[in-house]
């Protein structure tokens, strides 16, 4: 425990000076905004993606940026859908981020049909139906990220099986969106409703 403590020491220092207005502040409770989706592969930092300062993401990750549908919470599985319950009704946040990357190593195993540990393959079952969507001509790296761009919109869906959820983004309170993160560029493809597809931001030097 010792080294793993002394590696975090420099990065707690300087957060320690440079924001512990902030933290005293934020010793008394959060007022979040967003809550963040996303995957837990390791090269992915959300405070990275967002710019986030502490207090203003809530965040949860799981394999695949998967969120179960309501139905799995009522059957048992409770964790995300506790995290969407303590974000949406009690702190109130006002954007939901669900957020893909690019060589995903789940939709690898889900694309090629991998044998996988019962727990893995379980929760995999949850992006099961992405597939259905994909168009048959695709192969390789076109059919991947395909496949990556339609967890997240089966994700969404899922999210609006939520009733509290729904019924805060029919009043306008909550806005829902849908990213795709790839490594190499270090952009964000977002799913714009109105196009029908994910849309690539800019390039940083434009």
């Amino acid at each position: 425990m010792e080294p793993l403590l002394e590696q975090t020491r420099a990065t707690r220092a300087m957060c320690f000076r440079e924001e512990s207005a902030l933290m005293a502040q934020l010793a008394h409770g959060q007022h979040p905004n967003v809550l963040y989706i996303g995957c837990s592969d390791s090269r992915i930092l959300p405070s990275h993606i967002l710019d986030a300062h502490p207090g203003t993401v809530f965040t949860t990750r799981n394999i695949a940026n998967i969120v179960p549908p309501y139905t799995a919470m009522q059957a048992g599985e409770t964790a995300v859908g506790a995290v969407l319950e303590y974000a949406v009704l009690h702190l109130k946040v006002r954007d939901i981020v669900l957020c893909g990357h690019s060589d995903c190593g789940g939709m690898q195993a889900l694309a090629h049909g991998h044998a996988l540990e019962p727990g893995l393959q379980a929760w995999l079952a949850y992006a099961m139906d992405a597939q259905a969507h994909l168009p048959s001509d695709l192969e390789g790296a076109a059919r991947l990220d395909a496949l990556i761009e339609a967890n997240v919109l089966l994700q969404l869906e899922h999210l609006r099986s939520y009733p509290f959820i729904a019924e805060a983004e029919r009043a306008e309170c909550l806005h829902l969106h849908g990213w795709v993160y790839d490594f190499a560029t270090e952009r964000v493809r977002a799913y714009v409703a109105t196009e029908g597809q994910f849309i690539q931001e800019r390039a940083f030097d434009e």
